[in-house]
């Protein structure tokens, strides 16, 4: 079973979404939405993470609590492997 980090879904987000990241460095517990995310890059961000660990999350893990930090999202992420 591959381990998802909090490092591997900031490196994601940095690479494929760098309008978060633009302001100010990201780390596992940075508030993307404070950090510049709106709905746009949300999708965006869902897409990649989808797309790199082969994942599709449920519609009751697409909410903005999931998607607040790179922390929050790597633990959905385990929680589909």
């Amino acid at each position: 079973m591959r381990t998802i980090t909090t490092e591997m879904i900031v490196g994601l987000i940095q690479d494929r979404i760098p309008g978060i990241s633009a302001e100010r460095p990201l780390s596992g517990e940075t508030d993307l939405w404070d950090s510049g995310m709106d709905s746009l890059s949300s999708v965006s961000v869902i897409v990649a993470v989808e797309e790199e660990y082969d994942v599709e999350f449920p519609d009751e893990l697409l909410t903005r609590e999931v998607f607040s930090s790179a922390a929050a999202i790597a633990a959905a992420v385990r929680t589909l492997l």
